[in-house]
């Protein structure tokens, strides 16, 4: 047998057996005469009301519990967050931006290249090409404009990147002198 008319065959079953309980007296209230109710798919008697509840017996209070109950610390507020560096995304947003120029002049050069044509030699009867050689600026402007793409994006993705605000980083750049030597110190705490 195909494999098709095998599963048609199972779903078929599925539908034959799940219609077998199909064959309810009521599906809502509505359908059962008088009070009766519909549960199950079968009219049946409403069940009795719970008895009425006894009499609430008053009873002092309970005393107060002698243990004050105490708050959970509060949170600490959450570190400000800034900039990993302004100045690496300023710079890659530059570079970026600079791309579609070196483009332009890619392009325009290769259409002015386009347009040299085979000149022809009077006294020889030679033809030979006027000098346009473009061929230095269309590759390198090419060239220019991937490497400022390459650069400029992971600039900007890395410069604009949030971090905590760090409050116990620092540098700081110090000029000594002596008698006999000068020269500057760099101390970093971390």
């Amino acid at each position: 047998m195909r494999r098709t008319t095998r599963v048609s065959m199972v779903l078929g079953g599925a539908v034959v057996v799940a219609s077998v309980g199909a064959n309810a007296q009521c599906s809502m209230d509505t359908e059962c005469k008088g009070e009766r109710i519909c549960e199950e798919g079968k009219c049946v008697e409403p069940a009795p009301p719970p008895a009425a509840a006894a009499a609430p017996s008053f009873a002092a209070p309970l005393p107060a519990p002698s243990v004050a109950l105490s708050l959970p610390p509060p949170q600490p507020a959450p570190p400000k967050m800034v900039r990993h560096s302004k100045g690496m995304m300023a710079g890659g947003i530059v570079m970026t931006s600079l791309a579609p120029v070196a483009l332009i002049v890619s392009g325009t050069a290769a259409l002015s290249a386009s347009f040299c044509t085979f000149d022809d030699d009077d006294t020889s009867g030679t033809s030979y090409r006027r000098r346009c050689n473009y061929d230095g600026i269309v590759y390198g402007s090419l060239l220019t404009s991937v490497v400022l793409l390459g650069v400029g994006i992971p600039l900007i993705v890395i410069g604009g990147k949030k971090e905590p605000e760090s409050e116990h980083l620092s540098a700081t750049v110090t000029p000594w002198a002596t008698p006999s030597a000068a020269g500057i110190g760099l101390r970093l705490d971390l």
